[in-house]
């Protein structure tokens, strides 16, 4: 539908173009025939009927012959018409133009409800096809360009407050009283927008987006309470976990070394010198399985509350990677290491990166066969570093080893004895931190490597294209 202002700009562009060929006839009325003027005129006429509507036709359609009789036809400045001819062209006129006028208004009214209904189905079809995690903003960014508004706004009111739910434009209200015009989609929601008056049509296509509106964020709160609830199910999860890590592997090393430590002080027992050695270890043994316990559990919470922050710079494997093998005590006599000489500094953290090959390496000792070597190496590939450790264990298939990178998950309590399920967590977390990637992968013949990706501190590129294998 047109709008007023249109029509008002297309009339009086119309009177200015009559005016205008009326004083160009009045200087060559001597030498221009009536007809002719008359037929230029038509044109005149049917481009207002086009522009300014059906009344603008016909008004310009009697216009345009009374002013061809006033100027054009004698007696000059008077409604008299002496020749019979020139009235009968003056009605011809007149008719003509009121036909024709009639008839293009009408198509250009078609016409402009036929694009009106495009533009619809149109808007209506991006609706339709709305969907995916951001469906809402689209819709509202759609409903906000498709009426170039100054901007648009949902607003969930609750105990008197306005909370935004999702804006669109430049200048959305934040709050249904700042806004032009806004419409109540549900007891709580307002859809709100600030910018010019729409007509009816357009106020019947957007009350299309409202419904549309309404039951997207219908789905927005939905899915916030799924999202409310899987939050509860994985902290119920993680809970369980911790109960079960407490009363299980903290439990155990706690019982061994309050038993070794209450048999040494029996007094009516001798014991023999290697037996009371014996205890000693196994008090000193326990103790280190529940530091490592707990240094786990803490280094899991730093990395859960975001506290992790690597201070990076260049590392020398070679340094580190005894270190770490070193940490683990006497179970690193079991670790073949394998350090290339003039290898690139990796770009680390020290400390956590021993601590990350720590965890790894300890690992691989206590899942593998007894008289089993565990394989420690590093390469230069590409811009990386890969430090590979290599075991002959049960491993762990490909489908299961997203599982054992999430912390307090073991594929079976009968595979580890002493851990809570964080060692992989824990060292995927603290190599992600420093910029670096782990991944898992099957050892030849069986068994699993775990891959340590690290970027070089010096990034020049490998001059061996073979680089990459363990």
């Amino acid at each position: 539908m047109r709008s007023s202002p249109r029509r008002i700009a297309a009339g009086a562009a119309g009177a200015v173009l009559l005016a205008a060929l009326t004083a160009l006839f009045v200087s060559l009325r001597d030498d221009i025939d009536v007809s002719t003027a008359l037929g230029i005129y038509l044109l005149v006429v049917v481009g207002i009927a086009a522009l300014g509507g059906r009344l603008a036709g016909i008004v310009s359609a009697v216009a345009a012959p009374l002013i061809a009789n006033w100027f054009l036809i004698e007696p000059y400045r008077t409604l008299r018409i002496n020749d019979p001819e020139n009235l009968t062209e003056l009605l011809v006129f007149v008719t003509v133009a009121l036909i024709v006028s009639t008839f293009v208004s009408v198509a250009a009214t078609r016409a402009a409800d036929a694009e009106q209904a495009r533009e619809e189905a149109t808007n209506l079809a991006r609706l339709a096809g709305s969907g995916g995690p951001d469906a809402l903003q689209v819709v509202v960014d759609q409903l906000c360009t498709t009426f170039a508004l100054d901007g648009v706004a949902v607003i969930e009111q609750i105990d008197g407050r306005s909370d935004l739910i999702v804006t669109s434009g430049s200048n959305p209200p934040t709050d249904p009283a700042e806004a032009d015009f806004s419409e109540p989609i549900s007891d709580s929601v307002v859809v709100a927008a600030r910018g010019r008056a729409l007509t009816v049509d357009e106020h019947r296509v957007m009350h299309v987006f409202f419904g549309q509106i309404a039951k997207l964020v219908e789905q927005h709160h939905v899915a916030e309470l799924a999202a409310e609830a899987e939050a509860f199910a994985r902290a119920d999860e993680l809970r369980t976990a911790i109960l079960r890590a407490v009363s299980h592997d903290l439990r155990s090393p706690l019982a061994a070394i309050k038993a070794s430590a209450s048999s040494l002080r029996q007094s009516d027992v001798e014991w023999p010198e290697e037996i009371r050695n014996d205890f000693l270890a196994s008090i000193e043994d326990e103790t280190d399985r529940l530091t490592t316990i707990v240094s786990n559990l803490l280094d899991m919470g730093r990395l859960q509350a975001g506290a992790v922050r690597p201070a990076l710079r260049p590392v020398p494997l070679e340094e580190v990677l005894p270190a770490a093998v070193h940490s683990i005590g006497a179970r690193g006599a079991s670790v073949d290491l394998v350090i290339p000489g003039e290898l690139p500094d990796a770009l680390a953290d020290p400390a956590l990166l021993e601590r990350v090959l720590a965890n790894i390496i300890a690992n691989a000792v206590e899942f593998s066969p007894h008289g089993e070597r565990v394989r420690v190496s590093a390469v230069q590939y590409r811009r990386d570093l890969q430090i590979y450790v290599v075991d002959h264990g049960p491993g762990i298939r490909p489908a299961d080893r997203a599982t054992v990178l999430q912390p307090f998950h073991r594929l079976s309590d009968s595979l580890s004895s002493s851990g809570v399920g964080l060692g992989l967590a824990i060292a995927d977390g603290l190599t992600t931190a420093m910029g670096g990637h782990l991944e898992l992968r099957d050892t030849p013949n069986g068994g699993l490597t775990v891959v340590i990706s690290l970027a070089m501190a010096d990034l020049q590129p490998p001059s061996d294209p073979k680089a990459g294998t363990p």
